[in-house]
């Protein structure tokens, strides 16, 4: 994939402008795989300084997202299928980040995980995520 992840970005700004509104950005593309954070934002933090599940959510279905592209190319109508998402531990200190990896990339869908943590602790994984793409024929 011959984009960078700010271009990535800009793409998604410009014909999703609501997708980044909460903070979340590309951090990494690579083959199969992508990287979102989230900049951590006192104010979109539910009481006792947790990380919103609409926030973690947004980050995992981003990533996904991002990491379909890697292998289709970059296509608007891939859409979310469905993805499921289960809390871990409680996300709390710092930036989120959420790593997805495509698993399969069939002739309909394309099936990833993604890993959600909290920078600076990549073993401790707060929230799991997995889920689907529709491939655009």
């Amino acid at each position: 994939m011959d984009v960078t992840p700010a271009q990535l970005d800009a793409w998604v700004v410009s014909v999703f402008p609501s997708a980044l509104d909460s903070g979340h950005g590309c951090e990494s593309l690579g083959d199969g795989e992508a990287t979102v954070r989230w900049r951590h934002d006192d104010g979109l933090l539910r009481p006792g300084g947790y990380i919103s599940g609409p926030i973690q959510f947004q980050a995992a279905d981003l990533a996904l997202w991002y990491a379909v592209f890697t292998v289709i190319g970059i296509e608007p109508m891939a859409v979310t299928t469905d993805l499921h998402l289960t809390f871990l531990r409680p996300a709390v200190g710092g930036d989120l980040l959420a790593t997805a990896r495509i698993l399969r990339t069939g002739r309909t869908r394309v099936h990833g995980t993604v890993d959600l943590w909290v920078d600076g602790a990549p073993d401790r994984l707060v929230s799991h995520a997995t889920g689907a793409y529709h491939r655009p024929r």
